[in-house]
């Protein structure tokens, strides 16, 4: 079961019916949704508890008409255009991340067919054709990193499968634990209380897309292998070995008190937990 601090709120406003799409996108392996844009009458909706900055979608069937993505955010009386906008999915036309600048300012939950939420407004500048998705959530990595590390990769994909976002979703999961492990955690100042850490806390994504890269590739290739000691099994020791390297890195960003802002103290902080002896 996805927890309620791990997914994320979608909903089509299909001239003015809303539809709640976020069970069904909130895990990339939830079965698939058909969507049809039209410019003059239609709005998609992503909400969460806290401010964000990126998601990821994955297509199953992607837009095939030229139009251009916005975003637009609350604050607090209107929604406005959001800074730095990137659009990996060229207008719906391919899986990838959308991501913009974060502290946007005066961010604002409002309420959305009833749920108060940061809401995130997508727009697209014309009509699309049916979009079917797989899922919008975030991972770490997609299939272009694993390309820039292994370029046939494509060869071990399932034939039953479009792409291989399961395995960066099963990265993002590890990386997510081996995080907790380590000691990383969040608070709720309101409480005292530490809470796990997810992958939304993660402030610069950035930080461990190699990492997840390596680690999606040896999974793989675990997968391919069949004995113990083939090819595919030295594949996947050998990433799995650049994915150790790679998560010692020196700083990583995260979101301790769980509001969404990158504060002073939250950037460059060293990746350690850090033994307090009295």
């Amino acid at each position: 079961m996805i927890k309620i601090n791990e997914k994320l709120s979608v909903l089509h406003d299909d001239n003015g019916v809303f539809i709640d799409y976020s069970n069904a996108m909130a895990g990339y392996d939830r079965g698939t949704s058909s969507v049809s844009y039209v410019a003059l009458e239609d709005k998609l909706y992503v909400g969460f508890y806290k401010p964000i900055s990126v998601f990821y979608i994955d297509f199953d069937t992607p837009n095939t008409n030229s139009v251009i993505t916005s975003i637009s955010f609350h604050n607090g009386a209107s929604f406005g255009v959001v800074s730095g906008l990137h659009d990996d999915t060229s207008g719906a036309s391919r899986s990838g991340f959308i991501g913009w600048d974060r502290n946007q300012l005066s961010e604002a939950k409002t309420t959305i067919n009833s749920s108060e939420l940061f809401w995130y407004e997508i727009a697209f500048s014309g009509d699309t054709t049916e979009m079917v998705i797989n899922g919008i959530n975030i991972v770490f990595s997609d299939d272009q990193d694993l390309k820039r590390e292994f370029f046939d990769i494509e060869k071990y994909k399932s034939t039953s499968e479009s792409s291989f976002i399961l395995s960066h979703a099963a990265a993002r999961d590890e990386i997510i634990q081996e995080l907790r492990a380590d000691g990383r955690y969040k608070e709720d100042f309101s409480t005292g209380k530490l809470k796990d850490i997810t992958a939304f806390d993660l402030l610069d994504i950035s930080q461990v897309k190699l990492a997840s890269t390596y680690l999606a590739l040896s999974k793989i290739f675990f997968q391919a292998s069949d004995e113990v000691d083939d090819v595919y099994m030295q594949k996947s020791d050998r990433y799995r070995s650049l994915y150790n390297k790679a998560m010692k890195t020196m700083y990583l960003n995260v979101d301790v008190d769980d509001d969404g802002v990158q504060d002073v103290h939250e950037e460059l902080a060293p990746n350690t937990a850090s033994l307090v002896r009295r």
